[in-house]
């Protein structure tokens, strides 16, 4: 396994447990002040933070050994694919009764902050050389 893909793999395997343990705290919060409809919005909202954080780490770490060209033709292809996911998620969401919107959002936010955030420290503590030295 390369340098890269370790860095890859760490930082969606730190993501996927921090948006679980994400949704466990949401939908507790969830149940706690709005009810079960709370916890539904604080569930669907770690579900679409990951619609939005993994499908990027699962395309660099398919991609980082293409040329530049299919690298960024990878990327954009997963970006697209999870906007289009994203809006179908808040268009069926939007047609729930009773939804609670707040709970959802502010779990969708602090969701891709956290994200954000485990993909920058992941990328800070990397050990991967910029260069190849020659001989």
């Amino acid at each position: 396994m390369t340098p890269e893909a370790e860095v890859y793999r760490r930082a969606m395997r730190t993501t996927v447990i921090a948006l679980v343990a994400l949704a466990a705290v949401a939908a507790g919060v969830g149940w706690l002040v709005v009810g079960s409809a709370g916890l539904i919005a604080g569930v669907a909202g770690a579900a679409v933070a990951a619609l939005g954080a993994i499908p990027t780490q699962v395309a660099m770490l398919v991609s980082h050994r293409q040329s530049p060209q299919a690298m960024a033709g990878i990327v954009l292809f997963s970006w697209l694919g999870k906007m289009v996911l994203v809006v179908i998620a808040l268009v069926v969401l939007a047609g729930i009764d009773g939804f609670h919107r707040p709970m959802f959002g502010i779990t969708v936010v602090v969701g891709l902050i956290l994200s954000l955030g485990i993909d920058m420290m992941s990328l800070r503590r990397s050990r991967v050389p910029y260069v190849d030295p020659g001989t």
